[in-house]
């Protein structure tokens, strides 16, 4: 037949073989962009249902106080906002089953607020909360739920949340006005791991988490986020008992893997130790909540510099997050060894970000944002608390330490970089800043840190090497570190910042020598790239405290 066909078996078309199932879905596990999981799910029968259940894995709606055009139009335009036509698709069609994580922030526009005042919810607040509430009853898998609009979730989100036996990660942005609205005893839910709280204030009528956090027994991560307007203001409007007074109560101890605070301006609480294993915990973050330097928080502060406390020493911890520097802390890490990644920063905050709320009288300088020290006693208290940490993490921590992160005004010389560099042979992620304008001040001690990949190069604002690496030409920036990190030493070296400037680098090329140069000039292929793109990697990430 294939010779009456004119054909051959060597010519004779292939037929067509579908992919295997398995590796369809193999392949699309790798997918990570939704726009691109969105093509996949047009482009056939097969891939749509293949894909659909990715697609709606994780889904955000972000509302806007203000209406945004696109194109001259309004978005939504023929329908309703992208934030309410969102949430009426998982009310009305069959995607909310496949929902594992869901996220919803943004401003929420309140109207008639008056009646807070006169003691009823307004009516379009109560009817975001039901709508949401109707979404959640049909999301049988979710997992996570994130709630960060500018408006506090009602009792009957709680009640939906409590019927979720999947949840286990919860995370809550309170408002921060003063506006009076209800306040919900927030349930417990038996499977949580996780839970956030974020921008926590007294004085803005936030739930009541501490039910939670004594039922929750399976409770593994818990952040607490505080407003810091409190710490602006020196009120210690804040206690430790109002959060954790059910679990004293209750001689319930929370044996957690990671604790997190932020702007905690409150007094020491001695009975904490019995509250919270801090043995335990792999990982403990404490930022912007101790500072000796400020007259206006220095007496609540002083409570937690007494002596260090042995019960309270966190002996296998394996990450730490810390700032500012203080010498209470630097002690605690000289009690134990065994620490991966710690980062140590001096928290600074633009005037304009802060918490303020509908009530606050304006807020002038803040004492939030530290400076430099400027007088001599400052300056070698400055550098006794840098020994002390050298000391700690050389002594204690070199051997297993893979992730490092130092305040950007202290300024290390040849004599530390030789001690800390010769401890720390595991280096992968390194960010410091260092003495004098020479950047390549490094270059003689990178051999003995051969799995350093990322370095980031602090630089304090306002100091005359940042201003005159901000006034470098864009071109010429590249150009420099392109010649100077082609030596062999920096050739590990993938990822480099400099101040607020992030570079890329990759293989070495070889080029014509020309003007002066004679022979072959190496450098390393180096572009400028964004924030965005280093997100994954802590040293760029550690110093972001301010949620």
């Amino acid at each position: 037949m294939d010779s009456l066909n004119g054909t051959t078996p060597e010519t004779r078309p292939a037929k067509r073989r579908d992919l295997p199932l398995n590796l369809i879905v193999l392949i699309i596990s790798y997918l990570d962009d939704v726009a691109d999981i969105a093509r996949i799910t047009r482009t056939s029968r097969l891939f749509y249902y293949m894909t659909l259940p990715r697609l709606y894995e994780k889904v955000t709606l972000r509302s806007y106080h203000e209406i945004r055009y696109n194109n001259g139009r309004p978005e939504g335009y023929g329908g309703g906002s992208p934030f309410s036509m969102g949430l009426a698709g998982l009310i009305t069609k069959n995607f909310a089953g496949y929902v594992r994580e869901w996220t919803l922030e943004g401003q929420w526009k309140e109207s008639d607020l008056d009646d807070f005042s006169k003691g009823r919810v307004p009516d379009n607040s109560m009817m975001l909360n039901i709508s949401v509430r109707a979404a959640m009853d049909k999301m049988t898998k979710l997992e996570s739920f994130s709630w960060k609009l500018d408006t506090k979730p009602l009792h009957p989100i709680y009640q939906g949340l409590l019927l979720r036996p999947s949840l286990t990660s919860l995370t809550l942005r309170f408002p921060n006005t003063r506006t009076p609205r209800p306040t919900v005893l927030i349930p417990p839910m038996v499977n949580l791991r996780t839970f956030k709280a974020l921008s926590i204030d007294p004085l803005c009528h936030p739930d009541d988490f501490s039910l939670l956090l004594l039922e929750c027994k399976k409770l593994e991560h818990l952040l607490l986020h505080f407003s810091p307007r409190m710490r602006d203001m020196g009120e210690p409007s804040t206690s430790l008992d109002a959060y954790f007074g059910r679990c004293r109560a209750a001689r319930h101890v929370l044996r957690l893997k990671s604790m997190e605070l932020y702007n905690l301006y409150a007094r020491h609480d001695h009975e904490m130790e019995h509250i919270i294993s801090i043995r335990d915990m792999e990982k403990l973050s404490f930022v912007n909540c101790i500072s000796n330097n400020d007259p206006m928080t220095v007496f609540i502060d002083n409570t937690w510099s007494k002596q260090v406390d042995l019960k309270m020493i966190p002996s296998n911890c394996k990450t730490m997050i810390a700032g500012p520097p203080d010498k209470t802390h630097a002690a605690m890490l000289a009690l134990f060894s065994g620490l991966e990644k710690l980062y140590v920063f001096t928290p600074r905050r633009k005037i304009h970000s802060r918490a303020t709320s509908s009530t606050d009288t304006p807020i002038g300088a803040s004492p939030l944002t530290p400076t430099p020290p400027t007088s001599t006693t400052s300056r070698e208290e400055d550098v006794s608390v840098a020994s002390d940490y050298i000391a700690a993490i050389t002594v204690h921590h070199g051997k297993t330490l893979r992730h490092l992160m130092l305040p950007d005004h202290w300024g290390f010389g040849v004599e530390v970089l030789t001690r800390l560099f010769e401890s720390c042979p595991n280096l992968e992620q390194l960010a410091m800043g260092l003495d004098g304008s020479d950047v390549m001040l490094m270059r003689p001690f990178m051999k003995l840190v051969p799995r350093l990949f990322a370095l980031r190069i602090l630089i304090e604002p306002g100091t005359s090497l940042f201003d005159q690496f901000q006034a470098t030409e864009m071109g010429m920036q590249e150009k420099l570190i392109a010649a100077g990190f082609s030596m062999p030493e920096y050739h590990s070296i993938r990822w480099l910042g400099i101040g607020t400037y992030v570079f890329e680098l990759s293989r070495a090329v070889k080029t014509d020598g020309k003007n002066h140069h004679k022979g072959v000039v190496w450098h390393r292929e180096c572009r400028k790239v964004s924030k965005n793109d280093v997100k994954h990697l802590e040293i760029w990430n550690a110093d972001c405290w301010d949620f």
